[in-house]
């Protein structure tokens, strides 16, 4: 028995070192986050049976907000909902795709900046590039939706209200590396669809 629970222990920190950053968080954040464990557990908040604690679930989404890459830019792109339902299952539905909207809009407007800088810097007028990342992202626009549809969870927790309806909140994030994934085929596919309409351009012309 004790065998036992000595394996699951090690399995638990296992999991727990793979589920959180190796970003270590400064004494104020340390604060900070116990501050934030305090307000969510006065106002109700708890999680499920074998899910990591609010604190440690709290603790990991603090120290993926400060995650950078190597580039220095964020490394998480994160998006929060929250939904009351009648039973659980429903309501953490209904807030896994408002976190997950939140994220698809902030991933389309990063990635729109993104590409009008890439064009501005590759001499393109700033009114064009911008019209261009505008219409590339619209069309993109399922692509990206598919891309978040397996987003990392920071924070799942729940809390019952007087009328009996539960109430979920979720925390979820995308790695940055899918923003500059689909930056990048946009780019390319920007500078394939320019040179096509230069061309037709310049037929048009000699005709």
């Amino acid at each position: 028995m004790k065998a036992i629970k000595f394996f699951a222990s090690l399995l638990m920190l296992f999991t727990l070192s793979l589920g959180v950053s190796a970003q270590t968080l400064t004494k104020a954040q340390e604060k900070a986050v116990k501050k934030q464990v305090k307000e969510f557990q006065k106002e109700g908040w708890k999680v499920k049976p074998g899910s990591l604690s609010l604190a440690d679930q709290i603790t990991r989404s603090t120290q993926a907000q400060m995650e950078q890459n190597a580039d220095g830019y964020e490394k998480w792109i994160i998006g929060e909902g929250s939904s009351v339902g009648t039973i659980y299952d429903a309501a953490r539905t209904q807030a896994l795709t408002v976190a997950q909207g939140e994220i698809s809009r902030r991933l389309k407007t990063d990635m729109t900046s993104q590409i009008e800088q890439n064009l501005a810097n590759e001499q393109f007028a700033q009114a064009e590039a911008e019209s261009i990342a505008q219409t590339i992202v619209t069309a993109m626009g399922k692509s990206i939706d598919q891309k978040i549809n397996r987003p990392r969870n920071l924070i799942e927790c729940y809390r019952e209200l007087p009328n009996g309806n539960v109430e979920v909140l979720i925390r979820a994030a995308i790695s940055s590396e899918t923003l500059n994934t689909l930056a990048k085929a946009a780019i390319e596919q920007a500078r394939r669809d320019y040179l096509l309409k230069k061309i037709d351009e310049n037929k048009s012309k000699v005709e």
